[in-house]
């Protein structure tokens, strides 16, 4: 199939826009889980105990503008995530529900990099409050929004194809979040817990970002 045809079959499924957002979401998320793997390898390095510690804790370390950067690119990108699902879905409150929750849960992302958690055993700081509070929040916000995003694939004959995906990484991600509720209440490895809970959600956007940047159907011609 030659290029021309290839571009003309995504413009059929999603606007060029649309296309570019989700490839934006792609590179913030490349860059974050790029700075995660980074710092993860320097764990022996660290006081850090990945098991029992949270992945914010990294950001104490001597690499920790490494997660700080990530995760300002991880925001902005999630931003340019929901501006993409927003043209890539039909008008509707589902649709401005799900957007907005989203775009709340990126702000949310983007407030927990620029406030440090304190590090362990410190007298909680302003900056500390607001970043547990904006982390729990953006956990919150962005369930909710992959919930409805799953509901309001269904009016969609693109989104109502890859329908399942969502739905399953949805509920897995809100049995990994009432899981990560239990272990931190028992303080039994919440924080090996919260990496399995942050690599569902992490899923769900790689996930999306791949449907927006390069669609389906498109991908299939391809292959024809």
């Amino acid at each position: 199939m030659l290029a021309a045809d290839i571009d003309m079959a995504k413009e059929n499924v999603f606007p060029r826009s649309v296309r570019w957002y989700g490839t934006i979401g792609l590179l913030g998320l490349f860059a974050f889980l790029s700075s995660l793997i980074i710092l993860h390898l320097n764990l022996a390095n660290t006081n850090i105990d990945w098991m029992r510690y949270y992945v914010s804790y990294l950001a104490n370390e001597p690499l920790g503008w490494v997660f700080a950067v990530g995760a300002l690119v991880h925001g902005s990108g999630n931003l340019a995530l929901s501006l993409g699902l927003r043209n890539a879905l039909p008008q509707g409150r589902q649709r401005t529900w799900a957007t907005g929750l989203f775009a709340l849960a990126a702000v949310g992302i983007l407030l927990a990099a620029l406030f440090p958690i304190d590090p362990s055993n410190q007298v909680p700081s302003t900056s500390g409050r607001i970043h547990r509070s904006a982390a729990s929040a953006t956990f919150m916000l962005e369930l909710v929004a992959m919930f409805i995003f799953s509901t309001a694939f269904g009016r969609h004959h693109y989104w109502r194809r890859q329908q399942l995906v969502s739905w399953v990484l949805s509920i897995a991600a809100a049995v990994a979040l009432v899981t990560l509720a239990i272990a931190i209440y028992l303080d039994v490895a919440p924080g090996l817990v919260e990496r399995v809970a942050l690599t569902v959600f992490l899923a769900w956007e790689v996930w999306i970002a791949v449907q927006l940047a390069w669609p389906h159907s498109a991908r299939k011609q391809l292959g024809e």
